[in-house]
């Protein structure tokens, strides 16, 4: 896929609110308002999108690059609850772009340490952590009660399964990939935009898995910053759009996606 220019202006979508996501209720305490003072100041934001932001949960598939970086700003920013699955375990040559994780680690599985690693970064916030492999036997089981589901796995398989479980939910699927010095991000929302069967846009299938160290930090951030928009109630600013990152020109461009009426996963 290839990049259709610079990036124009574009307004933010306004789609209405997330399923299952009623009034926030006042439950932040002193020490949390003043931890997220930043963001509660913020023009736009205020005290109503941090609590709606404490009473959310995520699901991350993926631990790795994209995972380590989106995680860590979601626990940050003050998220409610986070879910994370994978299956694998972790090797030198993850060090290299997968912050988590220390030498210390290696051969442990990577779902248990990033739990641990992440609640460290805020008590406030629940992590549970699942070393498997998601499948189409728990992505549903996985995915309940979630608001968010973030794909950061740069798996394809597990990003079709994650795109069935937000059109069943009708939530939405905020999808970042990352190969050689590119990056993408978009988000998918089943009956409210397009999804992921819609607009087919894995990675190249023959792409090479190496890989400059700082992208999926790069990516997974910015990830995190749609996350945080969808769930403070800011609406998603990348439904629709695909935010492409050339890190060998360093220069951001979108490409449009739209709904697909004869989708086989949402358009029914």
């Amino acid at each position: 896929m290839s990049p259709s220019g610079p990036i124009p202006h574009v307004q933010c979508c306004h789609v209405g609110p997330i399923p299952g996501r009623g009034i926030a209720i006042s439950n932040l305490s002193p020490a949390e308002v003043t931890r997220y003072e930043r963001q509660i100041t913020l023009d736009g934001w205020g005290r109503e999108a941090q609590e709606h932001l404490k009473s959310s949960q995520v699901l991350i598939a993926g631990a790795g690059g994209l995972a380590s970086a989106t995680a860590l700003y979601l626990m940050a920013g003050g998220l409610g609850a986070m879910r994370l699955v994978d299956g694998s375990r972790v090797s030198l040559a993850d060090l290299n772009h997968q912050v988590l994780f220390r030498e210390r680690d290696l051969g442990k599985p990577k779902a248990a340490i990033a739990e641990r690693r992440l609640k460290e970064i805020n008590p406030f916030v629940t992590v549970e952590s699942h070393g498997k492999v998601l499948s189409q036997h728990n992505v549903l089981r996985l995915a309940a009660n979630c608001h968010v589901l973030i794909d950061a796995s740069n798996n394809a398989g597990a990003g079709a399964l994650l795109n069935l479980a937000a059109a069943k939910q009708h939530i939405p699927l905020v999808y970042a990939r990352v190969w050689a010095m590119t990056g993408l991000l978009t988000t998918f929302w089943p009956g409210r935009g397009p999804c992921l069967a819609c607009a087919s846009l894995e990675a190249p299938e023959n792409h090479h898995p190496a890989l400059l160290s700082p992208l999926p930090g790069i990516m997974g951030a910015l990830q995190a910053l749609e996350v945080l928009r969808l769930l403070g109630g800011l609406g998603p600013a990348l439904l629709g759009r695909v935010l492409i990152f050339k890190g060998d020109q360093f220069m951001f461009a979108e490409k449009i996606i739209r709904s697909n009426p004869q989708c086989p996963v949402c358009a029914a």
